[in-house]
């Protein structure tokens, strides 16, 4: 069995997407919730971030010593790509988790609402319907965390 290959923080779409939101607050924010964040450090960052407000020193004065390190980096970091992009990216792979954790108590009436999902997913790559179907995922997630009680996915 092949190890699995962690991405790198400067590589990997949840530094990018924390980078974006220290770096340009208004270009990301309204497209991120903690469930998005599967490493635990990047979601302590975010939620310092979204804490402050984008506020990055308050942030820095929320964060603990892993999240501050990470901010940090985040903060000098030089971005080459689409904010919305790497907010998609991580919106896909918030939604894939959640679709596989919830895999074997499919019910019938699943079935249509998992269908939707990935029909969303779909939508994610497409220009003209990336806004809408991101949006309907994350409020998906959002309900989904609140029924679960989970803070993340």
């Amino acid at each position: 069995v092949a190890p699995v290959r962690r991405a790198g923080t400067k590589d990997n779409a949840e530094f990018a997407a924390i980078a974006a939101l220290v770096q340009d607050w208004d270009s990301i924010a309204n497209w991120l919730v903690e469930a998005l964040f599967a490493d635990d450090v990047a979601r302590r960052a975010f939620v310092a971030v979204g804490e402050a407000g984008g506020v990055l020193d308050t942030a820095l004065s929320l964060a603990d010593p892993e999240a501050r390190e990470f901010l940090e980096r985040a903060a000098v970091a030089d971005l080459d790509g689409d904010p919305i992009r790497e907010a998609c990216t991580l919106i896909a792979a918030a939604t894939r988790r959640a679709l596989a954790r919830h895999r074997t108590s499919v019910t019938d009436d699943d079935l249509a609402t998992f269908r939707d999902l990935r029909l969303l997913l779909e939508d994610l790559d497409e220009p003209t319907s990336a806004d809408v179907a991101a949006e309907a995922l994350l409020v998906w997630l959002a309900q989904l965390a609140e029924e679960t009680g989970e803070p993340r996915d």
